[in-house]
């Protein structure tokens, strides 16, 4: 899933659009795509469609961004997705920059537009409507390009909070951070459980830790901050009223559980039940480093290292593949510009060795632009790809098609 979010430019453009398109970010300005301006003059591009249509906004631009979620998708498949976006969002009214950084593990897009359009100096309205569009869209073009969209239970909140009327972007925004209650939810839920002795027990920790719980079809809870109540199945199947009941009933059952000596009520009421749960850690722990010797492990170390060796690997696997996947779509996408390039070359070599001759031009203009038009979407994809560069020029100077 991308994440986005957008905020207004109102000093220092310029600083932030040579921020964006710094070469050590986007592997030598690859990854900059511009729209009805230049990357090195955009600022003043922005400053003179506003001079022309005599705008006062105080707004230079907005600063959009687009985030992915870490080794999902290639910094390619990222660009291409960012510039769908443009397309979706802004309808090539407005002029923008979009760059792709790739120098961290989460690849990122950064999409400065200026704040008028050049058909009407209309200005674009940022505000939380604006903004549902925009992650609408974006989880949209996810889902096209098989990337993680978000979950149904989010989108339901989503469109709770665009039903409402006359809601402005600050409480908008503070409601959003509501996803942070259940983070909170989710971690006292799971350490209550560990304490409880049984439902009542359960629900009395919970009040004591400040929530108040709403029983009904769907157990919930809320905090004194919060202005809604959040379900706690929400936060996942493990957080049902049943489940909830199932892991206090079966807490000490579980393989690999430890009991919380220091902690647990029942300990501190009998002796017998405190050495029973002694013992059941001890031969718990016993348990699991036998099985971890078994899979010839003989230390901790040796058992995370190896997690993390095969995470990465996964992780690794992952990315090649998702670029083979783009590697092929591209292929795809070029062999039509690949094709115009060897039916229009005669056009285009007649035109090299006169240049000045202008009813040869007159006569072939058609055909020559094409060329040209097709040959720099096939730089392009020479420098996407570059293991594939003399295969490709090879075939244009064959100019057999294969």
């Amino acid at each position: 899933m991308a994440v986005t979010k957008i905020h207004p430019i109102k000093t220092t453009l310029k600083k932030a659009i040579d921020y964006i398109c710094n070469g050590d970010k986007t592997d030598d300005e690859i990854y900059v795509t511009t729209h009805l301006c230049s990357r090195e003059n955009a600022h003043k591009e922005f400053e003179l469609t506003k001079k022309q249509f005599g705008s006062r906004t105080k707004t230079l631009a907005h600063h959009l961004i687009q985030s992915f979620v870490p080794e999902e998708v290639s910094s390619h498949e990222a660009h291409q997705v960012g510039i769908e976006l443009c397309e979706k969002v802004l309808g090539r009214k407005y002029e923008y920059v979009l760059v792709t950084h790739i120098d961290k593990d989460h690849i990122h897009n950064h999409i400065i537009f200026n704040s008028i359009d050049v058909d009407e100096g209309k200005v674009y309205r940022s505000y939380y409507g604006s903004y549902m569009n925009i992650r609408n869209q974006s989880d949209k073009l996810c889902k096209e390009h098989n990337l993680s969209v978000i979950d149904q239970e989010t989108q339901r909140e989503i469109n709770e909070i665009k039903r409402r009327k006359f809601v402005s972007w600050h409480d908008w925004n503070e409601d959003k951070k509501g996803s942070s209650y259940k983070s909170r939810l989710q971690f006292d839920i799971d350490r209550t459980i560990k304490q409880s002795i049984n439902w009542q027990d359960f629900l009395s920790k919970m009040e004591g830790c400040g929530y108040e719980i709403k029983i009904g079809k769907h157990i919930a809870f809320r905090t004194k901050n919060q202005q809604r109540f959040t379900r706690a199945k929400t936060i996942g199947a493990n957080y049902t009223e049943e489940r909830i009941k199932e892991r206090i009933l079966n807490k000490d059952k579980e393989l690999g559980n430890i009991i919380d000596i220091k902690n647990n009520e029942k300990v501190k009421s009998s002796k017998g039940y405190e050495r029973l749960a002694t013992k059941h850690n001890m031969t718990t722990a016993a348990g699991t480093m036998i099985a971890i010797r078994d899979k010839g492990f003989h230390s901790m170390t040796e058992l995370e290292s190896e997690i993390k060796r095969l995470s990465s690997q996964a992780n690794q696997i992952r990315k090649e593949f998702r670029d083979k996947e783009f590697e092929q779509k591209r292929i795809k996408e070029i062999t039509k510009y690949l094709q115009t390039c060897i039916n229009k070359k005669a056009h285009y070599d007649g035109y090299r060795k006169n240049p000045n001759d202008k009813i040869y031009m007159m006569m072939n203009r058609k055909d020559v632009e094409a060329y040209q038009e097709a040959f720099s979407e096939v730089e392009i994809f020479i420098k996407q790809f570059p293991h594939l560069k003399k295969e490709i020029l090879e075939g244009l100077k064959r100019g057999d098609g294969k």
